[in-house]
C-alpha cells in the first residue's frame, strides 16, 4: 500500500476516533438535561408523579404543591460522573442530598432517626435535643431518573445529527 493511501485511511481512523469520542459527551448532556426537566414535567418522561398527599400538602410550608421541588437542591445535584467510550453515567445526590434515591425508587419501612439538637425547635429559636428514635415511613416512587425508550429515541436523534456534521 502506498504511502498517500497510508495517510489517507491513517487520517480517516483519527477523525473517525475523534467522533467517537463525542459520543459520551452526548448521552450525557442529553440524559441529564431530560432527568433535569422531568422536575418541570413532574413526571418521569410520559408517566405522571404520583400527587402529594392531602397531609403533605397540609403540613408544607410552601404554597404551591410543586413535588420534589421545595429547594431544589435535588434537582441540582444530577451530573454527569463517568463519560468515556462505552460508559456513561449519571448520578444524583451528595452529602447534603442523601434521599435521591428513595425518592427515585421509593421507600417502604423504618427508618433510625439518630439523636440530634433541633437549634430552632418549633420556630421558637430554642435549642431542642432529639432523642434517637424510630419512625415508619411510606415515601412513593417518583422516578426522575432511569433508561426510558423516550431518552433512548432523543440520544439516536442527537448522535445521528452530530455524525451528520
Amino acid at each position: 500500500m502506498g504511502s498517500k493511501n497510508k495517510a489517507k485511511i491513517d487520517s480517516w481512523f483519527k477523525g473517525f476516533d475523534l467522533t467517537i469520542k463525542g459520543i459520551p459527551d452526548i448521552i450525557a448532556e442529553t440524559a441529564t438535561e431530560s432527568f433535569i426537566e422531568n422536575f418541570q414535567k413532574e413526571s418521569y418522561f410520559d408517566k405522571p408523579w404520583k400527587p402529594l398527599s392531602e397531609q403533605t400538602v397540609k403540613n408544607q410550608k410552601r404554597s404551591e404543591g410543586r413535588i420534589l421541588t421545595r429547594t431544589s437542591k435535588l434537582q441540582r445535584s444530577i451530573r454527569p460522573t463517568i463519560m468515556e467510550p462505552g460508559r456513561v453515567r449519571i448520578a444524583a445526590g451528595n452529602s447534603k442530598v442523601k434521599y435521591a434515591r428513595v425518592h427515585n425508587n421509593g421507600f417502604s419501612g423504618v427508618q433510625t432517626i439518630k439523636p440530634y439538637t433541633n437549634k430552632n425547635f418549633m420556630g421558637r429559636g430554642k435549642p431542642v435535643k432529639i432523642k434517637g428514635h424510630k419512625r415508619k415511613m411510606k415515601i412513593p416512587r417518583r422516578q426522575y431518573m432511569g433508561r426510558h425508550r423516550l431518552l433512548k429515541k432523543e440520544m439516536r436523534k442527537r448522535i445521528k445529527n452530530y455524525l451528520k456534521k
